[in-house]
């Protein structure tokens, strides 16, 4: 078994990403870095991958992919008590890839709740609304249960988050419509459905709408665009750095900055 199986197998599964980490163990072991020996393994083996994969995908792609190889390196090195060292920290990581700045457009928003409607999917609408007005991850969305749903307040508590704290996210009017339009399932979930059921729908809605325009709207959309579109108008609607944090999760003013792109026209009428 090798290095990286024995990492899935074990450690893997304990983490939040563990679906991201299964993805990049399984590209991983596509490589010729598979077929090393681990103690055999140097830098120059690591920069020829990175240098393979940089013609391929992103630059933050390969940078998460080397981060997970350096992991697992540091777990066979300080835990399991293997003689080797991390030939990732011996190479030049690639620079951060610039942050994507899409935002919904005229019309993308209409056409896109309007494919949603017309899915088979009967909930899709309800969670495309939410990750729009509430910046909420996808799997943030998937996971929430009534109970922690709270009407009067007009609130969602998020127990259990990527950055590992919880938060509570409060809901506008719209998105509380959204909730109260879903019915009510017997497991106690506001989404019923696999992840992977959701994502499916989201893309086939998506393609439809972009058919429907005749290729005009929703070019590159993704899912997580929406968190972007959210944090920006969050922004757009007066809340300060700390509030709009407190809504999306966000934990330091880098990362929002990273999420945020305003809509110039909008700051042209505040100056004025």
């Amino acid at each position: 078994r090798s290095m990286v199986e024995r990492y899935v197998d074990e450690v893997t599964p304990t983490k939040k990403g563990e679906s991201q980490e299964r993805y990049r163990a399984a590209q991983i072991k596509k490589t010729n870095l598979a077929d090393m020996l681990i103690d055999r393994i140097e830098g120059a083996a690591i920069a020829t991958y990175r240098d393979q994969r940089l013609k391929e995908v992103s630059n933050n792609t390969v940078r998460l992919e080397l981060a997970f190889l350096s992991v697992v390196f540091e777990q066979c090195r300080r835990e399991w008590g293997w003689n080797v060292t991390n030939p990732v920290k011996q190479i030049r990581m690639p620079k951060p890839g610039k942050p994507r700045q899409r935002r919904l457009e005229a019309g993308e928003e209409e056409a896109l709740l309007s494919a949603c409607r017309a899915s088979g999917a009967y909930y899709l609408e309800s969670f495309v609304v939410l990750a729009i007005e509430t910046g909420m991850r996808f799997s943030e969305i998937a996971g929430v249960r009534r109970e922690h749903v709270n009407i009067a307040n007009r609130t969602i508590y998020l127990p259990d988050t990527k950055n590992g704290q919880a938060r509570t996210v409060p809901l506008s009017s719209r998105a509380l419509g959204a909730i109260q339009a879903l019915p009510v399932s017997i497991d106690g979930r506001l989404f019923p459905v696999k992840k992977g059921s959701v994502r499916s729908a989201f893309l086939i809605a998506v393609q439809k709408a972009k058919t429907l325009s005749g290729g005009v709207l929703l070019q590159g959309l993704r899912f997580h665009d929406l968190r972007h579109e959210a944090v920006s108008r969050l922004f757009e609607k007066g809340l300060n750095p700390i509030e709009v944090g407190m809504v999306s999760g966000h934990k330091t003013l880098s990362m929002l900055q990273r999420y945020t792109h305003l809509q110039a026209q909008n700051l042209t009428q505040k100056l004025n």
